[in-house]
């Protein structure tokens, strides 16, 4: 058929070639056109999508005039990023170094572009309207086949009570409070470190360790720590917690080695304050205070504690044997000083006898009396002539 009819959609164009050269770019309408050597060939685009794509798009749109009338361009430098606006809605990042060709139907369209030289970071209100518009995703980027697809920034968020410690291509360049940040990574490598700065405990649980008397121990630590100097730290060692942890298992098996298990039981902080004097000035020059250190638990093996209770049971016997000996001296000495003072006081003496005549009688249910008061005294109560 010679005669070819096309009817074309709002949102649609169709370009038309010609032995392979564009000749025609057909807007929305009927149209009809003459083919006689078959020699046409369409394209259909949909506007819609916004941009002009395809193997051929830069050559068309450098070689054909009639194409420039219909579709737009925006170059963005190799240190700039582009921001694409449709109808003032943000609707993708340009990567640096892009060309963008876009329909000019599809709506009211500007390109503004970011200076990556100064200043990678993305301000709060940008980085609103990229994640309002899903666009910091690899798949959303507007490039060519030949950039590679990357997320355009690097969002970072810094927890309450944490710090930041930023690192564009390995050199810190900046701490980081509590917050929300994003960075331009076209150009750089972004990473960042998490700090809490808060005081955290940690327990260097059982540690088996020989006392200078070869006793096995099982000892539980318990730590508390801060950072005060991030940057400090990062520099100094690679995971804080497992560096702290180390350190304080080797300086408790210096403690610990060096005294017998007697020494131990009987100076309880010595464990304590050894540890804390061996590891303080030690974390401080890396930005760690130890806040305090203490000993949890002292577990012994299970023969050496029967053996222990033995012991203990043994020495608290001894120790009320003693005093149990301590009382009856202190009684018998008392005794010995009123026997001394009744022996020269006849009047004394007789006190104490009815002293003791009042305690006999609370036992007595009846008693008879004969001779009277005077034979009560002289007979009955005849303990000393």
């Amino acid at each position: 058929m010679f005669r070819k009819k096309l009817t074309i959609n709002e949102n649609e164009r169709v370009l038309v070639f010609k032995n392979q050269k564009l000749i025609d770019v057909l807007a929305t309408g009927k149209h009809t056109l003459w083919d006689v050597k078959n020699e046409l060939t369409f394209e259909l685009a949909d506007i819609n999508d916004v941009f002009f794509t395809g193997n051929s798009t830069e050559r068309l749109y450098n070689d054909y005039e009639l194409l420039r009338q219909h579709v737009g361009h925006q170059k963005v430098a190799e240190d700039e990023v582009g921001l694409m606006y449709l109808n003032d809605m943000l609707l993708g990042v340009i990567a640096p170094n892009e060309n963008a060709y876009f329909w000019q139907a599809a709506g009211d369209i500007r390109i503004e572009r970011v200076s990556l030289t100064d200043d990678i970071a993305v301000d709060n209100k940008t980085l609103r309207a990229i994640n309002r518009a899903g666009a910091n995703i690899a798949s959303r980027l507007i490039r060519s086949n030949s950039t590679v697809a990357v997320q355009p920034v690097a969002q970072i968020s810094v927890p309450n009570n944490h710090l930041g410690l930023l690192y564009i291509n390995g050199e810190l360049v900046r701490e980081l409070t509590a917050g929300q940040y994003g960075y331009w990574q076209f150009n750089d490598v972004i990473d960042v470190r998490l700090f809490d700065c808060r005081e955290q405990v940690l327990d260097i649980s059982g540690q088996e360790i020989l006392s200078k008397d070869r006793v096995s121990l099982r000892i539980n630590l318990s730590a508390n720590i801060r950072i005060t100097n991030a940057a400090l730290a990062a520099k100094s060692v690679d995971k804080v917690d497992d560096f702290v942890y180390k350190t304080l298992q080797l300086a408790l098996r210096e403690a610990v080695g060096t005294k017998t298990l007697d020494d131990i039981l009987i100076d309880k902080l010595y464990v304590n304050e050894t540890v804390k004097e061996l590891v303080t000035q030690r974390l401080l020059n890396l930005g760690i205070s130890l806040v305090s250190v203490g000993v949890k638990d002292i577990i012994l093996p299970g023969e050496m504690k029967a053996i222990l209770n033995q012991v203990v049971e043994a020495q608290k016997a001894a120790e009320a044997n003693v005093i149990k000996r301590r009382e009856e001296t202190s009684a018998t000495r008392s005794l010995h000083n009123t026997a001394k003072v009744m022996e020269n006081n006849p009047t004394l003496m007789r006190l104490k006898e009815l002293e003791a005549l009042e305690k006999v009688a609370d036992k007595i249910d009846s008693l008879t009396v004969y001779g009277g008061l005077e034979g009560l005294m002289n007979n009955v109560v005849k303990i000393a002539d």
